[in-house]
């Protein structure tokens, strides 16, 4: 069995969120345990990825002036919006996670438990890969939603959530989304390259089942599953008490 340490954070803002995943990776390379967190927003934000300039993809004043959060991840990829949703992040040396020897990336193996908690909900999940539009949806594209990646989670042939990664030689840290609900008109007023019918290609829960757990089942369910996929123990549980919002919501 491999032990774990388990947090499950109280709604933070963006800058908030994106520190703590960067402390648990920044932990991790002192004491080697493993860390699962579990956390949520505190309200609308975006996050992009640590290569990209974000005034090229959002309206930064309008996000300044109606206090949308916006922090940059320390993993790659596009911009990603988040507020009615459910977080996580982990990070442990790649065996841990299954990853077979010799393998570079494999994310079939380290996303096969976001597959579990989908099933765990009633869905039938399936790689992008193996969906039928894969070769249609597979252009690379700035807003991470829009962009089907090999191992990106799709339910009914359209994308859920998205996941990110950082590797350092033997070392893996993941963080990703699983929506609830997004309105897309909202997100629409600060970034200007959404297609009119991105619904025809994404997805959320809310879309999917006539009724949404509440978010801490939804995490329960989660955890769950991380566990259950990789055999893992959990220990030095942690539950952070409420982040206050802090005055700086823009990062770069």
């Amino acid at each position: 069995m491999k032990n774990f340490k388990l947090i499950r954070s109280a709604a933070s803002n963006a800058i908030d969120n994106m520190a703590q995943d960067e402390n648990i990776y920044n932990q991790y390379l002192v004491d080697k345990v493993g860390v699962f967190r579990v956390y949520r927003w505190q309200g609308p934000s975006f996050t992009y990825g640590f290569s990209q300039e974000p005034q090229c993809q959002i309206n930064l004043a309008k996000c300044r002036a109606d206090g949308i959060g916006i922090a940059k991840r320390i993993t790659g990829g596009g911009v990603l919006f988040h507020n009615d949703e459910i977080a996580y992040s982990f990070v442990g040396h790649k065996s841990e996670v299954e990853q077979l020897p010799g393998e570079l990336v494999g994310y079939r193996n380290i996303c096969k438990f976001l597959i579990r908690f989908y099933e765990l909900l009633g869905l039938n999940p399936k790689f992008a890969i193996d969906a039928k539009n894969f070769s249609q949806r597979s252009e690379p594209s700035e807003f991470c939603s829009l962009a089907n990646e090999k191992y990106d989670i799709v339910v009914g042939e359209k994308k859920i959530g998205g996941n990110a990664q950082k590797r350092k030689k033997e070392i893996i840290f993941q963080h990703g989304s699983i929506p609830c609900s997004v309105d897309w008109n909202f997100v629409s007023r600060y970034v200007s390259f959404l297609p009119n019918d991105i619904a025809g290609y994404v997805t959320t829960l809310s879309d999917e089942l006539s009724l949404v757990p509440q978010k801490n089942i939804l995490e329960e369910k989660l955890i769950e599953a991380f566990a259950d996929t990789f055999g893992i123990s959990f220990i030095n549980y942690s539950h952070c008490q409420e982040s206050k919002p802090l005055q700086r919501i823009f990062s770069s």
